[in-house]
Formats: C-alpha cells, structure tokens, sequence
C-alpha cells in the first residue's frame, strides 16, 4: 500500500500489525528526527547534558553491544482504551537486529527482574509482567529488524502471534485506509485518532465533536504541520473553518504560514515554522512558563 503523500512513507507496512481498532495510531521517523537541526539544536545538547542518561546509556552499550538511540530507525503504534489506566495496543520498532536483543535481555535479565517483573522467552516471544499491576508485554520479531511488541490485556504469547499474523489489523478499516491516504507519512511524525476516543470529550462539551483527526509534523530547520479533522458534514467543516480562520490571524506573527481551509467533511490546518520564528516561540513561551513555574 502507498505511504500517502510523498510516498513509501513511515509505517505504511506497520498497518498489517496494528489493531483495526486503535484509538491513536502514530508513527514517528527516528532517524530523521535526529538527523534535523532542530533536534541537534534543541533537543540532542538537552540530552547530553544529563550525566544520569548518559551513564545509564554507557551501561546498556557496553552488556547489549549497540546504542539504541541509533539503533531504532523508526516507530509505529496503535492504541485503544485511551481513557483507561492501562491502554491496549501494539508498537512496531524498526532497526533493532534480533540477535542482539534476544542476547542484551538475557544479560539484562536481573535488571528487567529486580523490581519482580516477570521475565520468560518462550521460543521467538518474550513476556513480562508486572504482579504489582499486573501489566503485561510481549515481543517478537516479523523479520531480522522488525520488533512487535503488544502491551496490555493482549500482551501474551498467544496475543503477539495473532497481531504477527495480521488477522485483525487496520489494513482492513476502509475508513482508515481513506485517512491514511491523506497522510504525508513521510514526514518526521504522523497521527490519526478516532474521534469515538475519550481524548475527545472535552471538545465534545465545546460543541465540536470530530469523527477523526489525522495528519503529519514535518521537523528539518524549522517546523510544518499539516492536519485534518474530520466533522460530521460539509456544512460543519466549513463553519468551523471560518471561526478558525479568525483564531489563525492572531497567531500569524509567530508563524510563516497559517491557512484553514473546508475540503468536504474536512478541515485542514496548515502550519509553517521558519527556524527563527520557532526560536523566538521558544524563547518567549519557555520564559513564561518557566516564570509561572517559580
């Protein structure tokens, strides 16, 4: 199946593996997150600053042999039970090489156990759980870098090799299969949630209850958004994109470009940041909110 616009995009095979009921679906391109100016700017020297992280990462390379933080090439996940304690779903990691995990959880077997986890490998599945809260996990891997992993209710052997087998998956949602079509997956994250999810409520109580949003944030210099929600009509789409498009003016002089626009039962919110405006964003919101902390 194509990867939407822009093509062969992040996760498009990942729709196999993920439950055709999710709530939230996202999918996030590691590597080219970290290849951006932003994350080296913003985000990486944040990172390495932190000498507990740092240590702690040392520690993992020197028992498992590889770093994940370069490891992991991209991630997708599908979740439901949003408004739950415990949400259900799976994730799919791209980049990890198999050997080398199913070795580094054998070494770190006493780290995984110590807080008395649960730890079993039961052929090519690995399970944990928690008796504290009884939460429970299981992996496996699809092919040499490809892991699967289902947490919840259905984090068990039998629950992973279902998800593997693809017998209940999005791919199989017309309805999902429209939305993602409208997704630039190739772009650094990209997200569709169902607007029957408790995340929600509250713009149900303002009067806007949307059947999904979905769309993708693209990360290079500076910042692009692209997103769509999805209403009930034609007549709902475009009456909210006209209360928008006066919330949008007030906020042009942070932004390069900011347009709404009614696409039938759609509206669709563009967003781009240059690298100096996101700068100045950052430097005047993160002053205040580091004022109101104090």
């Amino acid at each position: 199946m194509a990867g939407g616009p822009g093509g062969g995009g992040v996760g498009a095979d990942d729709l196999t593996l993920l439950p055709v009921d999710s709530e939230l679906v996202l999918g996030i391109n590691v590597a080219q997150v970290q290849q951006s100016a932003l994350w080296k700017e913003f985000v990486q020297p944040k990172i390495l600053a932190s000498g507990d992280f740092n240590t702690k990462l040392a520690d993992f390379k020197q028992k498992c042999g590889f770093d994940p933080m370069t490891a992991v090439q991209s991630v997708s996940l599908g979740l439901k039970g949003l408004g739950a304690d415990k949400p259900n779903g799976a994730v799919v990691v791209h980049g990890l090489d198999k050997t080398k995990v199913w070795a580094c959880l054998e070494t770190m077997k006493s780290e995984i156990t110590k807080d008395g986890t649960e730890f079993t490998k039961t052929g090519d599945v690995a399970t944990f759980k928690n008796p504290k809260d009884n939460e429970t996990a299981a992996i496996t891997f699809v092919n040499d870098n490809t892991l699967l992993a289902v947490i919840g209710a259905e984090g068990t052997v039998d629950g992973v090799k279902k998800a593997a087998a693809g017998t209940s998956a999005l791919k199989t949602s017309p309805q999902f299969v429209d939305m993602y079509g409208k997704v630039k997956t190739s772009d650094s994250v990209w997200v569709l949630m169902n607007g029957n999810s408790k995340a929600f409520d509250k713009m149900g109580q303002m009067g806007v209850k949307p059947k999904a949003v979905f769309g993708s944030l693209n990360v290079t210099d500076g910042l692009s958004v692209d997103m769509h929600m999805r209403l009930e009509s034609p007549d709902a789409a475009s009456s909210l994109a006209n209360l928008a498009k006066g919330q949008l003016d007030s906020a042009k002089q942070f932004v390069d470009k900011a347009e709404v626009a009614a696409d039938g039962s759609d509206v669709k919110f563009t967003v781009v940041m240059s690298n100096e405006k996101l700068k100045t964003v950052i430097s005047s919101f993160g002053g205040m909110f580091g004022a109101m902390a104090h």
